[in-house]
């Protein structure tokens, strides 16, 4: 019995001696873990969080290009068949019959049910469906998606504007497309008796719903590759530049706007003044960089503009319009790498985009200090000379490099990039067909600065 108690007690003992041995241990690790332990917890909560938000079956943002672009095509669909000024390309022909044959494929067209809530018959579908007398560009902004689980069945809420061929805004336009990839179909739902302010207004919830193939409702299939997005970010910022400016002020990248223009007063001025040059951007070449964390689309027009679209996803981007107000990380390592020829060339490359983007108070920033007392007191002199003396979109070709001291010596030559278009032929630039000679004089500075001057004739 005595040595029963004797064992029970040493039980105990050893239990409490390895309980203070493991309290000690705990206490150790939790002094020496990582600090970041709690973070990475966190992150990993927002990452669960951030999973969840993305499931198919709740409204999340449409993160795939190939998809955005499709159901805009869609829309783009239903905005061709609702619109009324189409009757009137048939002539003679007879205009009843069309109007019937125009009418089903609306019909055709609306989720079956829209058509059972709303009582629609092909007789007075133009009741419910979008009011539109000519043709008009639809612009998408926002657009959401809810799916089923594999995500054959998707409804999108789509948000965007309206503008005419004139490109004045005439509205916002919300609007619901369904589609079901088993049938490669699509169906819409108009919104035209709500009215909302933002996307996240919009509710809807997934239901399971069949779109049976008919004559008008199947998804077309588009080859959206690398050129096409360009193109259509090219284009969508032409249209939004010239009817709402304000949308494209919102959406160029905040450091650059407030280098560049400062507010949406002088962005929307910059428009005016270039209003007619705007309406005629055309993709002439494309490049996209993927080493970052975004794609990154960098446009340039027949004329040498320079547009950079950075796609956090489809339409949600960061525009900059030029390479030298920020200098991009390829302009940062190829002068950085470069000898100093090649860094003289690239600053009157440079210095030339500014005059060709018209920006003339860039331009005049970087004239050496006392070239510009002795020949341009002020800006609206050197703005004044360049107009006269200079295309309005001039292509570069270098001629001869020299060197004396730090001071670098280059001829360029100058030609018409507009073909004419932009030429008065009276002026001093002696014709669309001429040839320019300009001889510049560039100093290399510290941290990527230069200064230039040029022969004044």
């Amino acid at each position: 019995m005595k040595n029963l108690k004797f064992l029970i007690f040493a039980i105990v003992l050893i239990i409490i001696i390895v309980g203070i041995i493991l309290t000690f241990m705990l206490f150790d690790n939790k002094q020496n873990s990582d600090p970041n332990d709690d973070v990475n917890e966190v992150a990993q909560n927002q990452l669960e969080n951030e999973n969840t938000i993305s499931n198919p079956l709740e409204l999340h943002e449409v993160d795939n290009v190939n998809e955005f672009f499709e159901v805009v095509n869609c829309v783009n669909q239903y905005l061709g068949a609702v619109n009324k000024s189409t009757l009137e390309n048939y002539g003679n022909a007879n205009i009843d019959e069309i109007r019937k044959s125009v009418q089903t494929n609306i019909y055709n067209l609306l989720s079956q049910e829209y058509i059972e809530t709303e009582k629609i018959t092909e007789n007075n579908v133009y009741d419910y469906v979008e009011d539109v007398q000519n043709t008009i560009f639809f612009i998408p902004l926002k657009m959401k998606v809810i799916s089923n689980e594999d995500q054959s069945i998707n409804r999108y809420i789509v948000y965007g504007i309206e503008e005419d061929l004139e490109n004045t805004y005439l509205k916002d336009l919300y609007i619901i497309v369904n589609t079901d990839k088993n049938h490669n179909t699509f169906s819409i739902e108009p919104m035209i008796n709500e009215t909302y302010h933002h996307i996240d207004e919009v509710k809807i919830d997934y239901k399971d719903i069949e779109i049976l193939q008919n004559e008008n409702n199947q998804i077309q299939k588009l080859n959206i590759n690398d050129e096409y997005i360009s193109q259509k970010y090219l284009d969508y910022y032409k249209k939004l530049a010239l009817g709402r400016p304000d949308i494209v002020y919102e959406l160029i990248d905040d450091t650059y706007k407030e280098k560049r223009f400062g507010s949406l007063e002088i962005y929307e001025q910059y428009i005016d003044e270039n209003r007619d040059d705007i309406k005629v951007i055309q993709l002439s070449q494309y490049m996209v960089n993927r080493d970052n964390a975004n794609e990154q689309y960098i446009c340039r027009d027949e004329y040498g503009k320079i547009y950079i679209f950075e796609e956090y996803n489809p339409m949600q981007l960061s525009i900059q319009l030029d390479t030298y107000t920020i200098e991009t990380d390829a302009f940062t390592e190829q002068y950085d790498n470069g000898n100093d020829q090649i860094k003289v060339q690239m600053n009157i490359n440079k210095f030339i985009l500014m005059l060709n983007n018209q920006d003339y108070e860039a331009a005049y920033q970087v004239l050496d200090d006392n070239f510009k007392s002795n020949y341009f007191n002020t800006l609206e002199e050197f703005e004044n000379y360049v107009k006269t003396n200079m295309y309005k979109y001039n292509n570069v070709n270098f001629e001869s490099f020299d060197v004396n001291g730090n001071v670098y010596s280059c001829t360029v030559t100058l030609t018409d990039l507009s073909g004419g278009k932009y030429v008065d032929e009276t002026k001093g630039t002696g014709g669309s067909g001429y040839i320019l000679s300009w001889d510049f004089v560039v100093q290399l500075k510290d941290n990527h600065e230069f200064a230039i001057a040029f022969e004044v004739v």
